[in-house]
């Protein structure tokens, strides 16, 4: 079966297996949809590691790919699995959807109870967001890194290329926040691929985990932004890569003890 140390499938309800450990499938079975959520949790976990970070999510992912027929999918805190629906594109199939769910595990295990109050869960569904288009980029070849979930997107998106989200929106705080948290996201993953352009992904994922650990459960915006700058400052990142850190929050969001320096 597909289980390992940082992901196993073993929420679905019809797992595949093979004696060979062979998992080679086409869209026509859903061992196509458990083969990819197994690959892509355990790339994430692996990768977190070689950043440095053994306390960053180190456990076993369970999730599952066949029990929610509806075109949706979500992290659960109280069972720490995730569910990938089915409905439109089966949504383990697009690696970025499988990210942006481990995204919400990697908060809840950083930062236990994570996400209660509206600008708290935005910065959830941003860093989310986030963290797909930033392992996304390792794979792509430059190709549409900004957009999210492309795949996923083309059974209900009009854009063109079909996107979930961007990436590179300019929303701004707090005039752009509407009280949705996947909307309220885009000003913070806007904020972070910004960071991310100039430090590059390794420095920029690195400081971003970090900060983590400075959030708290009910988090706001400002507070989330100044935790950032404190961990690069904390991780001993040179003053031009913080003041761009600052910079780009005074351009993003209003935060109160950067605009006193």
């Amino acid at each position: 079966f597909l289980d390992g140390t940082y992901a196993s499938s073993s929420a679905s309800k019809r797992r595949v297996s093979s004696a060979s450990q062979t998992f080679v499938f086409d869209r026509s079975s859903d061992g196509f949809s458990e083969a990819m959520g197994y690959y892509y949790l355990d790339y994430a976990q692996r990768y977190i590691q070689s950043l440095g970070f053994s306390n960053v999510n180190n456990r076993q992912q369970v999730f599952s790919v066949d029990r929610y027929k509806k075109d949706n999918s979500f992290y659960q805190s109280s069972t720490k699995s995730i569910t990938y629906g089915t409905g439109g594109v089966d949504d383990a199939e697009d690696a970025d959807v499988v990210w942006h769910e481990y995204g919400h595990s990697i908060l809840d295990n950083q930062i236990p109870g994570y996400g209660t109050t509206l600008e708290a869960d935005s910065i959830g569904e941003g860093f989310g967001d986030y963290w797909a288009g930033t392992l996304g980029a390792q794979l792509s070849g430059g190709f549409q890194d900004a957009c999210l979930a492309e795949w996923d997107a083309t059974s209900y998106s009009s854009t063109s290329p079909p996107c979930l989200r961007r990436l590179d929106g300019t929303k701004h705080y707090p005039e752009s926040v509407v009280g949705e948290v996947h909307d309220d996201g885009e000003i913070w993953s806007a904020a972070l691929w910004q960071i991310r352009s100039v430090l590059g992904g390794t420095k920029a994922d690195i400081v971003i985990l970090q900060h983590h650990f400075l959030l708290t459960a009910d988090t706001s915006f400002n507070q989330a932004a100044n935790a950032l700058v404190a961990a690069a400052i904390g991780l001993g990142y040179p003053p031009s890569q913080v003041n761009t850190i600052k910079k780009n929050y005074r351009n993003r969001i209003y935060c109160r003890s950067n605009r006193r320096q």
